[in-house]
């Protein structure tokens, strides 16, 4: 399974565990994971602003996919600069039918959810948390470890305490460790040889 955003990330670890009873669990597993990695890690998760044009597809579901490695989204706002506030699933529902400007919206499974629904072609500036920084995208193929199998480690743990699965706990412990102390030496690594690169060719041409 691909793990490009947190809602694919959150899908192998319900696959991982074999229970579909676990959603607003793995939510907080997931979130909790994410603040242990990135408090461990020797690396600032960045950030990323799109702009998103609503198609007629999207207009006729009223949902569309988060950005593609997204952790999080921050911010929404609509073409005329208003930003729109962030709300339960539940209270966006209150707004599916009413007509008026799109004013909240809510991000629920992977999917961000406008209130009122935008129609085609309508766009929206989305500013979001990446799984990575720039370092990871560029050089992702080089054999690294991804973050997002360090945060599916990291749910599985949390998920497993949870359960009170002890033998578990264990081995996902030890595996969320050990991806962590591996990004940590390969990202040193990296940094050191952009070092000596630096060192003996000289920086980029102005």
């Amino acid at each position: 399974m691909a793990l490009g955003t947190s809602a694919e990330i959150k899908a192998a670890a319900a696959d991982w565990l074999n229970r579909t009873d676990l959603t607003s669990q793995i939510d907080d597993f997931f979130n909790m994971s994410v603040s242990e990695a990135t408090r461990r890690l020797d690396l600032a998760l960045g950030e990323d602003v799109i702009e998103k044009t609503i198609t007629s597809a999207e207009a006729t579901a009223k949902k569309f996919l988060e950005p593609y490695g997204s952790l999080d989204v921050i911010s929404i706002t609509d073409e005329k600069g208003n930003r729109l506030e962030e709300v339960p699933f539940q209270q966006y529902r209150s707004y599916v039918e009413t007509g008026s400007s799109a004013c909240v919206f809510a991000y629920v499974g992977g999917y961000i959810y406008i209130g009122s629904p935008p129609s085609e072609g309508d766009k929206f500036t989305i500013q979001h948390k990446l799984l990575s920084n720039s370092n990871y995208t560029n050089y992702q193929g080089g054999g690294l470890v991804a973050i997002p199998t360090v945060i599916l480690y990291g749910i599985l743990m949390y998920a497993c305490t949870y359960l009170k699965d002890d033998n578990r706990i264990a081995v996902y412990k030890q595996k969320f460790d050990e991806l962590i102390l591996d990004w940590n030496r390969q990202e040193r690594l990296h940094s050191r040889i952009q070092d000596e690169s630096i060192s003996m060719n000289g920086g980029p041409l102005a």
